[in-house]
């Protein structure tokens, strides 16, 4: 796995999947905990030999959100205790059908593991002390249950999919990603970003990609939002390729399709009833 140093004893690997970003923190010399366990066993053994080899255990997972890419590599450190925002549960059991048509989709061969359950259920401002200082603020609008995990003392804040390269509606809610970006571009002090998926971010680049995703967003909005307006059927916005739209560049591969898709869709909807 790509990886890559973000301070003493802050490592991030990136996976195969998407270029999903799991962030390993060493605690106190002995205990890590690990921010996304990637969903691949293999890449799950080489972060764990890695801990290891600096004398540190994996005790702890902390998942930002429920979708399977972030949480289905649990299974794959089952002594590990696991922390989650206090709506993981009742989201994960909500959309455990659609993830793993959408995984049967894009991994036909990947074997899906029971999601397991979070030990330690967190509210907005929750705060540990680990050997370092963690704060976990509550962040929706991609799913439910988004949970970001902020390392003052370091200047690193792991944002899970509230940032990524193109943002993702699939779970959330437009107006509420819009106000989580807003608010994170506000609060952000302008250390390090980690975002679901990509890789870390540093200064006014995190910052310039907050910002690219409000953007994103506000594009679609009016795009969604002019279709309204002229009567069209939901169908029919569908099948306007993205790049018409101002959305995406030509030559788009299948998942980045679908994502552009899936928020026309659930921006179509939200819009609607609220019209």
């Amino acid at each position: 796995m790509e990886r890559e140093d973000l301070a003493q004893g802050v490592w991030i690997f990136k996976s195969r999947f998407a270029e999903m970003l799991s962030t390993l923190i060493g605690l106190d010399g002995k205990r890590a905990a690990l921010i996304d366990p990637p969903m691949f066993a293999d890449e799950a053994a080489e972060i764990r030999g890695f801990a290891a080899e600096r004398g540190l255990s994996v005790d702890f997972l902390i998942l930002t959100h429920a979708h399977g890419d972030h949480v289905y590599g649990a299974a794959h450190f089952p002594g590990a205790l696991i922390i989650a925002h206090r709506s993981f549960w009742d989201f994960s059991r909500k959309i455990e059908a659609t993830d793993q048509k959408f995984f049967a989709r894009f991994l036909p061969d990947y074997e899906i593991p029971e999601v397991r359950c979070p030990h330690l259920l967190l509210e907005d401002g929750s705060e540990m002390r680990l050997g370092r200082r963690l704060i976990f603020r509550h962040a929706h609008g991609h799913s439910p249950d988004g949970l970001m995990v902020e390392l003052p003392d370091e200047g690193i804040w792991i944002v899970g999919d509230v940032v990524i390269p193109t943002p993702l509606l699939s779970s959330g809610s437009l107006v509420e990603l819009k106000t989580s970006l807003r608010e994170l571009l506000e609060r952000f002090p302008g250390g390090v970003l980690v975002p679901g998926h990509g890789r870390a971010l540093r200064g006014d680049a995190a910052r310039g990609a907050i910002a690219a995703n409000i953007e994103y967003l506000e594009r679609l909005e009016s795009a969604v939002r002019d279709a309204i307006a002229k009567g069209m059927e939901l169908d029919e916005l569908l099948e306007i390729a993205p790049e018409c739209l101002d959305l995406s560049p030509r030559d788009l591969d299948p998942l980045d399709r679908w994502i552009h898709r899936e928020n026309l869709r659930r921006a179509y909807e939200e819009l609607l009833r609220s019209a």
